[in-house]
């Protein structure tokens, strides 16, 4: 159930809804500032004549070419602001469809502030979010799932997340859709055809003969459902948890893992109330794979209020996780950990233990452990433990090996494979199968046509065919400005 907006959003989400379907022409910073150079965007039906103020050039003096060109960069009081690259586009052959200008700037916050200002004053306004991509959907350039390969790619962390944006761009998940939504269309000429001609009683166009050829499309969109599990922890990370007693080492090995002290460890028990998160991107025998780490309160029952909310924390982060490392102290006892992680509810089969603290504790012990182990966990389906000091750093690379290991299994994608990546795609493929199960479900001719077109209406979205405006207002307004 969506959220109820605070009094007044209405208002503030139609006047966005209006910016972004406004003819203005706009601007923004396509790169970030902090570098050496930094590239400004202009997009609208004004370009021109800022290219002329800005740079005193006409536009079919850099069209035709698609020049690069070195240009004093004035301001609207002809002063100068900078010396930089000018290049000039000329719609429809644009990244929006529209005449647009790149200026190329020195990496200097006044000078960007100064050229801002200078096209405010020149009728130009500072783009919305996504606002360039709008554009491009809107005016034929790109397709939408295209357009959010292009977000999908800008937040990519490892390689497969941008092998899959990259193929997105290219088209071929539009052109998997598309024929997905052609098979559609050809099952609804068929039927037609058997409503005007049900006096004939023609087998290839009854509901029967239709229905076996609906099996294989409906399976083709089951799959897609069922990949954008995979899709969206390919894109976003597998979420693993650090899950264990207090002063179980749990920060320290959160630390070792990362590299770097992200977590406050300390020989106090509850030092952690609140769940650390951080991503890291680690590589593995096929591929990289994008984690985020969850590093928790240590479970027990907490002394004070804050505590106990942590650790309530930890619980429903533990049941959440794709992945759950079960921390348990070489130096302390199993029993208590095991009775705390069996309160989780979490299947061991998505659980690694980490043995953590092997520096102090003798080869010998360490035997004593593999064994108690085995017997204590081994109606658990907690079948690998690693061993691992985080002061020394043994053991360190091969738990996250092993981390990776299992990782790579929830992210795995086969060559060419379309994997969905966002939820508002599941539902619309959730959408057209709940349809055409219906269609499946009916024998009148009439009503499994009438079906099928909702399933088809179904895909429109996705594939950009039809789009209502303030759903395409809420997905761009999630990218990033400039974009």
């Amino acid at each position: 159930m969506p959220k109820p907006q605070p009094s007044g959003s209405g208002n503030r989400s139609g006047q966005q809804l209006a910016g972004y379907l406004s003819q203005d022409t706009i601007c923004a910073l396509a790169t970030a500032m902090g570098g050496p150079v930094v590239i400004l965007r202009v997009s609208g039906p004004d370009s021109e004549n800022v290219l002329e103020k800005t740079c005193l050039l006409k536009k079919m003096d850099l069209a035709g070419a698609r020049k690069l060109v070195l240009r004093k960069i004035l301001d609207f009081e002809g002063k100068l602001l900078d010396e930089g690259l000018v290049s000039y586009f000329l719609g429809p052959e644009s990244l929006t469809g529209e005449d647009c200008i790149e200026f190329h700037l020195h990496g200097s916050i006044a000078v960007v502030t100064d050229l801002v200002r200078t096209l405010a004053k020149l009728g130009v306004r500072q783009a919305l979010p996504g606002e360039f991509s709008f554009r491009a959907v809107r005016n034929g350039k790109v397709s939408i799932t295209q357009a959010e390969a292009v977000s999908d790619l800008i937040s990519s962390s490892n390689r497969q997340a941008s092998e899959l944006a990259l193929e997105k761009m290219q088209g071929a998940q539009n052109r998997g859709l598309m024929a997905l939504s052609e098979e559609l269309k050809q099952a609804i000429v068929l039927g037609e055809l058997g409503i005007d001609f049900s006096d004939q009683d023609i087998d290839e166009v009854s509901v029967v003969a239709l229905r076996k050829k609906l099996k294989d499309l409906a399976g083709k969109l089951e799959r897609l459902c069922a990949g954008y599990d995979r899709g969206s922890k390919l894109q976003n990370g597998v979420v693993v948890a650090f899950v264990g007693l207090p002063n179980a080492g749990k920060s320290s090995f959160f630390n070792a893992l990362l590299g770097e002290e992200r977590a406050i460890v300390s020989e106090f028990p509850g030092t952690t109330r609140d769940v650390i998160r951080e991503r890291l991107t680690l590589q593995g025998t096929k591929s990289s794979v994008t984690l985020i780490l969850h590093d928790t309160a240590g479970l027990r029952e907490g002394v004070d209020p804050v505590e106990k909310t942590g650790v309530q924390r930890t619980r429903e982060i533990g049941k959440e996780a794709d992945l759950l490392l079960l921390i348990l102290d070489a130096t302390g006892d199993a029993e208590p950990l095991l009775r705390e992680w069996k309160k989780t509810g979490v299947k061991g089969e998505k659980t690694l233990g980490i043995l953590t603290k092997c520096d102090l504790i003798s080869d010998t012990r360490k035997k004593e452990w593999r064994k108690k182990l085995q017997l204590e966990f081994e109606n658990t389906d907690i079948k690998d433990w690693a061993e691992t000091s985080s002061v020394t750093g043994v053991g360190v690379h091969e738990a996250g090996r092993k981390i990776v290991e299992y990782c790579e299994k929830q992210v795995f994608r086969e060559p060419g494979e379309i994997l969905l990546t966002r939820f508002e795609q599941l539902q619309a493929i959730e959408r057209c199968l709940e349809h055409i199960k219906r269609a499946e479900s009916v024998e009148v001719q009439e009503l499994f046509v009438a079906d099928l077109r909702q399933a088809l209406g179904a895909l429109d979205p996705l594939i950009g065919r039809v789009l209502p405006e303030d759903i395409l207002g809420r997905i761009f307004s999630q990218f990033c400005i400039g974009k």
